[in-house]
């Protein structure tokens, strides 16, 4: 375990302590490093009085019974859903989609419109059309903790591929026909570090797999125009067919794959030169594209004639065509299969992967139901995807926007395993923020959290292929300044020392009261204050209101007199207004008055 907070002393842990777990498995036979293996773990605080034996909380966990939850789930993923207000929302699917919980509600500036997720999933960022910012949001604490100020409406979003700059089209509210561009952003720095003009919007930005060009598409100018990321200069505008209307690269050709709005045509270009390698003829009213994961195959979606076309990055050509339900608007990928959303439609389509590219076949379709309406239909204009893939498994996840509900679909099944709620939200994307172990090196397995609560704890570790099973503990220490808080808020603002001896007092007789008040904060004594009270009262509610305290000849304590007209148990209490302490802080002193 690594303390990412670089203050804190080796080995030493603290509540709200970021943490890197790192698991380091070998074989003991070999000695080589453990590849492949799917290790979990858990962290739950130790009951002293009720010691649990290993492995049976491990295959408690393994169960997940509700009763039976760890503090920290090292394994757990969470969903994300970008609102159609200034919101999203934080979902835990907890083991199964049958319930779900809201773990948090970031709130945002106004209505997002695009996000891109950092690749160690730590932030995310989030652009801002309607306030002219992106947003900085954290992943620890669910918190959108910076945003940075975009000279127009900034849209579609990307991360180069080192994620030292965040890349952001931006348009300018009320000028279409002038020439917008990027805006480019230090994620270090967290600031804007310049401004570059392209042509007329809107814009879409690309990288490819270096971190040498940038590609920003300019639809009103019909071009598309290259930055050289290290100068931050424009090298050139290359002339497209017509109006660029949507952009993919394929890893695969090392290019870039331009869709010409008015004549349906692809323009690609050479990724690494930045120059046009060919253009291939398509179809008319063509305006998406998107690449299978190993960069091949190409789907393009034409919501006009409600077709899916199928170009071979190979050949530079369109192999295959189908048929698909009314207007097709977007395409997504699991590992296995792509799946085509419509708007005019709740089916949802899939098409295998492993099975297509071949020239002139029939593309083999299978549906399922993505909910009971369209899932995009009447969703604001946006530029995050509507379908994720969830991690750990083949299956994707599906935002519904009318039914304001997350749908979980299981390759392989004939409908969706279930559903979770929004509450109340409507999610116009939704993006998964993976917090599960990870294989970062040969045998070496990461992920980062944070401490929540201090206490004594032990760390779970299981594996089931090799079959191991470990616990081994940690101690989470409390964080000063939050149990000072803490202590503040229910103390109040200073502390109180009661100096008097003795707490029998006789009915009637006059008493004297001494005190020192510290700052909670310092433990200094605070003197010169001039609205020190006292109040006495017994059980039936009765006593004297209002007794003036005064300072001593001592810095810092005060006295005054006061008088018990009862017999019985009394209370008294404390007050300075000028210093936020009132009479219902709970550091009152329990007198006795006998006659």
């Amino acid at each position: 375990m690594t303390n990412l907070n670089p203050e804190r002393p080796l080995g030493e842990f603290r509540e709200g302590d970021d943490v890197r777990f790192v698991f380091k498995v070998f074989d003991t036979i070999s000695g080589r490093p453990q590849t492949g293996a799917f290790p979990a773990a858990w962290m739950d605080k130790i009951n002293p009085d009720k010691p649990v034996d290993c492995g049976r909380k491990i295959v408690s966990f393994i169960e997940g019974g509700l009763l039976s939850r760890p503090e920290l789930d090292l394994n757990v993923y969470y969903v994300l859903t970008l609102n159609d207000d200034n919101t999203i929302n934080v979902v835990d699917p907890l083991f199964s989609f049958g319930g779900s919980q809201l773990l948090a509600q970031i709130q945002l500036a106004s209505t997002g419109y695009d996000w891109v997720v950092k690749e160690d999933q730590s932030e995310f960022y989030v652009s801002l059309p309607d306030a002219n910012k992106v947003a900085f949001v954290n992943t620890t604490k669910m918190k959108n903790y910076h945003n940075v100020d975009i000279p127009g409406q900034p849209k579609e979003i990307a991360l180069q591929p080192d994620e030292h700059y965040l890349w952001l089209g931006y348009d300018l509210p009320g000028h279409f026909e002038s020439i917008s561009g990027v805006a480019v952003v230090d994620t270090q720095e967290k600031s804007l570090a310049k401004v570059i003009k392209t042509g007329v919007g809107p814009h879409q930005v690309l990288h490819g797999t270096g971190n040498d060009l940038t590609f920003v598409s300019n639809q009103g100018s019909g071009t598309v125009s290259v930055i050289d990321i290290q100068s931050l200069e424009k090298i050139e505008d290359i002339q497209v067919a017509d109006s660029p209307v949507s952009m993919a690269y394929s890893h695969k050709a090392d290019a870039i794959y331009v869709v010409n709005g008015l004549s349906g045509n692809i323009t690609v270009i050479d990724a690494k030169k930045g120059h046009i390698i060919t253009e291939i003829e398509g179809e008319k009213g063509n305006n998406k594209i998107a690449f299978s994961p190993d960069g091949r195959l190409g789907f393009l979606l034409n919501p006009r004639t409600h077709k899916i076309h199928i170009l071979d990055a190979a050949t530079n050509t369109i192999v295959q065509s189908a048929d698909a339900d009314a207007q097709p608007d977007e395409v997504s990928f699991s590992d296995e299969l792509a799946y085509v959303r419509h708007l005019g439609s709740e089916i949802i389509w899939m098409i295998p992967l492993d099975v297509v590219g071949k020239k002139g076949d029939e593309v083999p379709l299978i549906d399922f139901t993505g909910g009971q309406h369209p899932p995009a239909k009447d969703a604001p204009e946006n530029g995050a995807p509507g379908i994720v893939q969830a991690p750990g498994a083949n299956a994707v996840l599906v935002s519904n926007y009318l039914d304001r509900s997350i749908y979980y679909y299981r390759e392989g099944m004939a409908a969706p395993s279930g559903h979770f709620s929004t509450y109340g939200k409507r999610p116009k994307a939704v993006q998964v923020i993976d917090k599960s172990i990870e294989e970062t090196s040969l045998g070496t397995y990461e992920t980062t959290v944070q401490m929540r609560t201090p206490g004594d704890y032990e760390v779970s570790l299981y594996m089931d292929v090799p079959s191991f099973m470990e616990c081994f503990p940690v101690t989470v220490l409390p964080d000063e300044e939050k149990e000072l808080e803490k202590l503040k808020n229910s103390l109040g603002p200073l502390s109180i020392r009661y100096l008097s001896g003795s707490q029998m007092h006789k009915v009637g007789q006059e008493s004297a009261l001494r005190f020192e008040l510290m700052d909670l904060r310092t433990q200094q004594p605070v003197s010169q204050l001039k609205d020190v009270k006292l109040m006495t009262m017994n059980s039936a509610g009765k006593g004297q209101l209002s007794i003036t305290a005064v300072e001593s000849d001592v810095e810092g304590v005060y006295e005054t007199q006061f008088t018990l007209d009862e017999k019985g148990v009394h209370y008294l209490y404390i007050s300075c207004p000028s210093r936020g302490l009132t009479y219902n802080n709970p550091q009152f002193l329990t007198l006795y008055a006998s006659e």
